[in-house]
């Protein structure tokens, strides 16, 4: 958050009404996105990166582009938000290989039976109990913020600079393999695809989504990690076939 606060220069009243009309909605939108984080991340410190970032884009407005301010505001509110959940590191590297683990666990259990693997099935071949396993696909909803959320704000810049022709077709070949293997995904068990829309597309809670699915919202916790997984898994097992294919 240094960072930012480097960035702001003497307060002028132009500046100090933008930012005084804007301070709810700059609240609103940091707790929206909050909503998608674990417990454990503190919502303060999300709301005052959200505010830092509602200051950067009054001092940098210009009402001479034609864009309504809340617009130009948003931009830099999340990109402060993401900004201040990559410095948390919010995904180390132990839930990442245990993310990759899992989701190749999945990939071959289903590529053996022809159906999605019960929790049971992939606990067994993964060597560990079925309570272990559970607690470890709720830690891997850590990895829903910004590393797969191409459809949002996770590579939007959140300086003055537009975003650049290079950072929008990265974007979009992201978004890309997103969709195919959300296609994959789908083709096999459609209620991982129904968990993700919910919580990405319609931003339900876990609360939400577990009255939409009958299940406990413990249990949508570890659907959702498990459909992270299995996401993860079929986007790396593409880029190592593209590779394979480069490689020829």
């Amino acid at each position: 958050m240094k960072a930012y606060a480097a960035q702001i220069r003497r307060p002028s009243p132009e500046r100090d009404r933008l930012i005084a009309e804007n301070v709810d909605a700059a609240r609103r939108i940091s707790l929206r996105m909050a909503r998608r984080c674990p417990d454990w991340i503190s919502r303060e410190d999300l709301v005052a990166a959200g505010m830092l970032g509602l200051t950067e884009a009054a001092e940098r407005y210009d009402d001479s582009r034609n864009e309504p301010f809340i617009a130009f505001a948003e931009k830099r509110i999340r990109g402060a938000v993401l900004d201040e959940l990559r410095r948390g590191d919010i995904m180390p590297r132990r839930v990442r290989q245990m993310a990759r683990k899992i989701g190749a666990t999945i990939q071959q259990l289903e590529h053996a039976t022809g159906a999605p693997p019960s929790d049971e099935q992939v606990a067994d071949k993964l060597g560990v109990t079925l309570d272990d396993y559970r607690a470890n696909l709720e830690q891997l909803v850590h990895v829903t913020v910004g590393a797969l959320e191409g459809n949002d704000e996770a590579s939007l810049p959140s300086g003055p600079d537009a975003e650049s022709p290079e950072d929008a077709a990265g974007k979009r070949e992201a978004m890309t393999k997103v969709r195919a293997a959300l296609g994959r995904i789908g083709a096999v068990d459609q209620r991982d695809i129904l968990i993700l829309s919910l919580y990405y597309n319609d931003e339900l809670t876990y609360s939400e989504i577990a009255q939409v699915l009958g299940v406990t919202t413990s249990r949508v916790c570890q659907l959702h990690g498990r459909a992270i997984a299995r996401l993860r898994a079929e986007i790396e097992k593409a880029d190592g076939a593209t590779a394979d294919d480069e490689a020829a």
